[in-house]
């Protein structure tokens, strides 16, 4: 290490103690570095978290990755009341985090597939022009929008013109697929609509060049979504109506074509569910929470439909602005009816809560917050329900037979019977909290979660045929190594909590991976 490394850990061990207040032993602070950022978490042991200015964490993150010649490291301070600080790190650790193992790069959860899903016959590419009659008939659509606007606003849309067959055919060579008919004929008729006019309600159709650029970021129609396999929230729900866009994270046919210049996005997909249609239109984004928002058949369909707020005389018009605004039924955005919760349940019925529901069919996502005794039973009702989060409970029965749909299930409560768990047909995702556990049962689970439960057989885990991503504490994967348990067919694994960056290291070299801890220790004082 430089001379520079302990004096920037000097000056960020120095002030954590000024803030740690009286009675601390120890302070710990961890920095992840990575090339996309930096994050860092500081505990106090009487409880609490600390602040650095980043002007110091950055100095000491510099210093540290130009002495260890690396772009990415995890770093840990330790300041002592004793006076004295201790600085490890770990060059090149991007996927310790601190203390984050991924073994299979190619494994996906359910519901996240890898890019180099098949084309419908459908889009596949071809050298036909736009159809002659889908292009009449949204040219007159557009044709009567201007009009409109021009009577309106006393002047034209300020459109750029329209792309040419061939500059079409060449976005689509690079998306590699077809786009639909009554899209290919309004680029035909426009490039964009930078100025946003309201031709779509609320948004306007993106530059082709843009198109492609958005597609070729990341992984194709990833939607901004990275698929972690540690994400909280990894089960996908259906929109609404269901059975029209496929229930995937991602879909290399989703293209997204507009948007509302305010992060929300509209993706022309051309491989629809079973009830869907082939160039039907859903939305993404900042305001969309949940599950993707159906919006249209087509885009055809949403220029008639803002032509009929027009024909009606609805829509506002505001003298500084190009846009006209109108409420056609696409942009109605509606009540996000796929997730409820019940607050501060105690000993309510919990049939009756479900039964008071508007549309319980619709219930994807369901929290229940400090409840007594609970018999999962009463929540048949909701067939669609995917995810469950039982939290602060006394006592859970699960019966998650009673719901067939059920992905996900989080319970933190004093007592959990998980024996009606085995061989549940859609069960993938399990974490647990608080109580005594039996986890056996759970032979149908992908991905676990028992950090912060208290289990009866861990050894068992390695039994369980369909794990593949773990999560435990410290103390368990200490026990599994202990007892020559560790799971063999692991995909991922995770050991919660702020682990000691030497107790991370000893758990990533029980892997079998090659990890170097390099320390320096220094005192609070400058002599």
């Amino acid at each position: 290490m430089t001379n520079d490394v302990p004096a920037a850990a000097r000056v960020i061990a120095k002030d954590f103690a000024s803030q740690a207040g009286a009675g601390w032993q120890r302070i710990i602070m961890q920095l992840t570095c990575t090339s996309g950022g930096s994050s860092m978490r500081a505990e106090v042991d009487t409880g609490g978290y600390l602040r650095s200015d980043w002007q110091s964490l950055s100095a000491l993150r510099e210093d540290v990755l130009e002495s260890a010649g690396a772009e990415a490291a995890v770093i840990e301070l330790v300041v002592r009341a004793s006076g004295g600080f201790e600085l490890s790190y770990v060059a090149g650790a991007g996927q310790l985090h601190p203390a984050t193992q991924v073994f299979d790069r190619e494994f996906r959860l359910p519901g996240h597939p890898r890019p180099g899903m098949p084309l419908p016959a459908a889009a596949r590419p071809g050298c036909a022009p736009t159809d002659p009659a889908v292009l009449a008939e949204v040219t007159a659509l557009v044709d009567e929008f201007a009009l409109r606007y021009k009577e309106i606003k006393g002047e034209s849309p300020q459109w750029p013109p329209g792309a040419t067959e061939a500059e079409v055919a060449a976005a689509e060579a690079q998306l590699g697929a077809r786009l639909p008919e009554d899209l290919r004929a309004l680029y035909r008729n426009l490039a964009s609509d930078p100025e946003e006019t309201g031709l779509l309600g609320r948004y306007s159709i993106l530059p082709l060049k843009m198109v492609v650029e958005y597609y070729g970021e990341g992984e194709p129609g990833s939607l901004g979504r990275h698929d972690g396999l540690f994400d909280n929230h990894a089960v996908v729900f259906d929109s609404d109506p269901p059975l029209h866009v496929k229930r995937l994270s991602r879909n290399d046919w989703w293209i997204t074509v507009a948007g509302d210049f305010a992060m929300n996005h509209l993706a022309v997909d051309l491989d629809p569910a079973e009830h869907g249609h082939a160039g039907q239109i859903f939305e993404y984004g900042r305001d969309i929470y949940g599950p993707v928002r159906y919006v249209a058949t087509s885009v055809s369909v949403m220029l008639a439909e803002v032509l009929d707020e027009l024909r009606a005389g609805r829509c506002e018009v505001h003298e500084d602005s190009p846009h006209l605004q109108t409420s056609p039924g696409f942009d109605d955005r509606g009540v996000r009816d796929h997730e409820e919760v019940l607050h501060e349940f105690g000993d309510a019925d919990l049939a009756g809560a479900v039964a008071k529901l508007d549309r319980p069919e619709r219930v994807q996502r369901l929290f229940v917050n400090d409840a007594a005794e609970l018999d999962l039973a009463a929540l048949a009702p909701l067939t669609g329900l995917r995810e469950l989060a039982v939290n602060r409970a006394a006592s859970v029965s699960p019966r998650p037979a009673d719901i067939p749909s059920l992905e996900r299930l989080e319970i933190t409560a004093d007592r959990v019977d998980l024996g009606c768990l085995a061989e549940h047909p859609a069960l993938w995702d399990v974490k647990l909290s608080g109580a005594a556990v039996t986890i056996s049962p759970l032979r149908t689970v992908v991905r676990l979660d028992l950090s912060g439960a208290e289990v009866v057989d861990l050894e068992a885990l390695a039994e369980l045929p369909n794990l593949r991503v773990l999560t435990l504490d410290h103390a368990q994967w200490r026990r599994l190594g202990e007892a020559g348990r560790l799971p063999s067919g692991l995909a991922a694994a995770s050991c919660s909590g702020m682990v000691p960056l030497a107790d991370a290291v000893e758990w990533a070299r029980g892997f079998g991976r090659e990890v170097e801890l390099c320390t320096v220790t220094g005192a609070l004082s400058d002599s």
